[in-house]
């Protein structure tokens, strides 16, 4: 008998954390991006596009760009509108060498996530 009990215990906290995890909202993740992480390229980008897996909130993102002469560096803050699925920021040509874009968001569910991409300009 208590070992009948046990298994329909654990089998309905089972059920119960598998409903939970279904309705939790998932973390946003990095599906795409262009250029990709880590790509050399004959010349700078038009812009750059992240493309996430969820929604994020569009009031809450910031993205920015730093090139290879380091002295300039773009910036780009949300204001707000529907979720967001994807972001970008253009490239101003500063010739070859490395770029670095970092975004910081918050996911619908509120979990704010950071992250980075490099790519250089063929030398």
């Amino acid at each position: 008998m208590l070992t009948r009990r046990s298994t329909l215990f654990g089998l309905a906290a089972f059920t119960l954390a598998l409903l939970h995890a279904r309705d939790a909202p998932a973390t946003p993740m990095v599906l795409e991006s262009s250029p990709a992480d880590g790509a050399v390229v004959e010349r700078p980008p038009d812009r750059v596009v992240v493309r996430f897996s969820t929604e994020i909130d569009s009031r809450s993102t910031r993205i920015s760009l730093v090139g290879p002469t380091g002295s300039s560096s773009l910036l780009i803050e949300g204001r707000g509108g529907p979720p967001l699925r994807e972001l970008s920021i253009p490239v101003p040509d500063q010739g070859r060498g490395g770029y670095l874009v970092r975004w910081d968001i918050v996911a619908s569910g509120g979990d704010r996530i950071q992250g980075r991409l490099r790519f250089r300009v063929r030398e």
